[in-house]
């Protein structure tokens, strides 16, 4: 009786770290990165703290798993599994939307500053390789995507809504892709003009 109260115990715990992961994915999981490295790193990072969640889940499933088998064992109803299973399940299934929509966000950013790098990064004696209006478009348009994504928020099964960070990280976060946008329209500009006095001469 014992090993089942204890069993109990450790799922609607397990539950609990659950939630806590949710939290801290939502409440400081936000970054995007400065630059195509950084965002790697961070995907990285994120796919390490889904495998802890991932086990977490696995170890919840597990012991309620026991718990069935002892209350069959003992002939007796367990107190908790019939509503821990499904606030297992129903946290787990939160966690995975909102970490497919950081996974999402984290891809979006590297896409556009891979895109961004190479075309503030390239030689100037080389105007060809980047002189390609379909190279920048590209970068404005991925830009404006990420920019609208941040403002979306995650939509669980039972319609409630939960947003990434706070609105000054968000705004943070919008600022600097803003910023990068600027640069790379600069870029465009100043290659604009030299192509116009070529094509003169």
């Amino acid at each position: 009786m014992v090993q089942l109260f204890k069993c109990e115990e450790d799922a609607a715990q397990a539950v609990e770290w659950l939630s806590e992961l949710l939290d801290a994915l939502l409440k400081t999981h936000i970054r995007l990165g400065d630059d195509a490295q950084e965002t790697k790193v961070l995907l990285e990072k994120h796919r390490k703290f889904v495998d802890v969640a991932q086990s977490t889940y696995d170890y919840g499933r597990q012991l309620l798993q026991a718990t069935v088998v002892l209350c069959q064992s003992l002939r007796c109803t367990s107190r908790s599994s019939g509503d821990t299973l499904p606030r297992l399940n129903r946290v787990w299934k939160q966690f995975t939307i909102a970490s497919e929509e950081r996974v999402h966000r984290l891809e979006m950013a590297i896409a556009f500053h891979s895109n961004a790098e190479k075309i503030l990064q390239d030689c100037p004696e080389e105007p060809e390789a980047i002189n390609d209006e379909e190279q920048f478009d590209e970068i404005e348009a991925v830009g404006k995507s990420l920019l609208d994504r941040l403002t979306v928020p995650v939509v669980y099964p039972d319609g409630t809504e939960q947003y990434f960070g706070s609105p000054s990280d968000m705004a943070s976060t919008a600022e600097h892709i803003r910023d990068r946008m600027k640069l790379v329209n600069l870029k465009r500009q100043q290659l604009r003009h030299p192509e116009m006095v070529t094509t003169e001469s």
